[in-house]
C-alpha cells in the first residue's frame, strides 16, 4: 500500500515506474526501479516548558549531534531555586546541632541512672532524662531526613532547570528554525526541525509479481540522480505485506548508509536488485 504521507505526484511517479517494468521480469535481470532517498527520521524539537526563548543556537543547515544544545528557555526563577536548594542540601548545621543536644541528653541520662543506682536520685528524674534523650534522638533522625529531602529537592530543581535547556534528540541536520530569541514558546510549537540523514531511507514500489523475490536483508544497488550519481549498496529493511490493488504494487524500504552526510535527502534515484556493485565485481576472482 502506498504510504498516505507520500505526495500524490510522487505516488503517481512510483506507480508508473513500477508498471513500466515487465510483470514477469526476473529480479536478477537488469532493470531499475524509480525511488526516492528520504531522511530516516524527522523530529520537530520542542519543550515541555512554556516560556520566553532566551536564545537559539542553531540555524537552518547546522549539523548537530545528539545532546547538542539547540536553545535556552528563560530560567531566572529556576536558577534561584537551584542556588537555594544547593545551599540547603550542603548544610549540615541542623544535624550537628541535634547531634550535640543528643550527646548532652545522653550524659544527663547516664548521671541520673548512676544516682538512681546509688539510691540517691529519684526515679522520676530518670524517667524525665530518658524521655528527653528519646526526643533528642528522634529530632536527630528528623534532621537527617530533612537533609536527605533537601538533597532530593536540589536534584529536582536541577532537573527542572535542565528542562529549559533544549537539546537535540538525534544526530542530524537542522532543516528549519521556527522561533527566535525573545519569542514566546508554548508546548504545541517547535523550536527547530532536525532530519536524520544517516542512514537514508530509500523508498520504492515494485510490481506484485516480484513479491516473493524480495526479502528483508537483501542488498540492492542505489543509483542517485545527477549531480550526485554513482552507485551505493543499500539493505532492504521493510517489505510491505499489504499491496496497493489499484496499481498492483507493493512498497519496499531500504537503508542506505550515509556516514559522511555526502548524500542529500529528497533526491530521486534508481534501485536495482540482484546485481553486483562495480567494486565487488572488480575484486571477485574470475573462474
Amino acid at each position: 500500500m502506498l504510504p498516505i504521507s507520500t505526495p500524490r505526484s510522487l505516488r503517481g511517479f512510483y506507480v508508473l515506474s513500477a508498471l513500466a517494468a515487465a510483470p514477469g521480469m526476473a529480479l536478477a535481470a537488469p532493470g531499475a526501479f524509480d525511488c526516492v532517498m528520504e531522511a530516516s527520521l524527522i523530529v520537530k524539537v520542542g519543550s515541555p516548558v512554556a516560556s520566553i526563548v532566551d536564545d537559539v543556537q542553531v540555524d537552518r543547515g547546522a549539523v548537530v549531534k545528539r545532546g547538542d544544545v539547540i536553545a535556552h528557555i528563560a530560567s531566572k526563577v529556576e536558577e534561584s531555586a537551584v542556588a537555594y536548594n544547593k545551599l540547603r542540601s550542603e548544610s549540615t548545621a541542623e544535624i550537628e546541632a541535634k547531634a550535640a543536644i543528643l550527646v548532652q541528653k545522653s550524659g544527663v541520662l547516664r548521671r541520673k541512672l548512676g544516682l538512681a543506682k546509688e539510691h540517691v536520685g529519684a526515679s522520676q528524674d530518670v524517667e524525665n532524662a530518658t524521655a528527653e534523650f528519646n526526643v533528642a534522638s528522634q529530632e536527630l533522625e528528623l534532621a537527617k531526613l530533612n537533609h536527605h529531602m533537601a538533597e532530593i529537592e536540589y536534584e529536582r530543581s536541577k532537573a527542572e532547570m535542565e528542562l529549559r535547556t533544549i537539546r537535540s534528540p538525534i544526530d542530524g541536520i537542522v532543516t528549519q528554525r521556527s522561533i527566535g530569541p525573545g519569542e514566546y514558546f508554548h508546548q504545541e510549537s517547535s523550536i527547530a526541525t532536525i532530519a536524520r540523514v544517516d542512514p537514508l531511507y530509500v523508498e520504492t514500489f515494485l510490481p506484485v509479481s516480484l513479491y516473493q523475490q524480495v526479502k528483508i536483508g537483501d542488498v540492492a544497488l542505489v543509483h542517485p540522480a545527477e549531480p550526485i550519481g554513482g552507485e551505493r549498496e543499500a539493505k532492504v529493511t521493510v517489505v510491505d505485506q499489504v499491496f496497493d490493488a489499484a496499481s498492483g504494487t507493493f512498497g519496499v524500504r531500504l537503508a542506505l548508509p550515509n556516514a559522511d552526510d555526502g548524500l542529500p535527502a529528497g533526491l530521486r534515484c534508481k534501485v536495482t536488485f540482484g546485481e553486483t556493485s562495480a567494486a565487488q565485481a572488480s575484486t571477485t576472482p574470475k573462474p
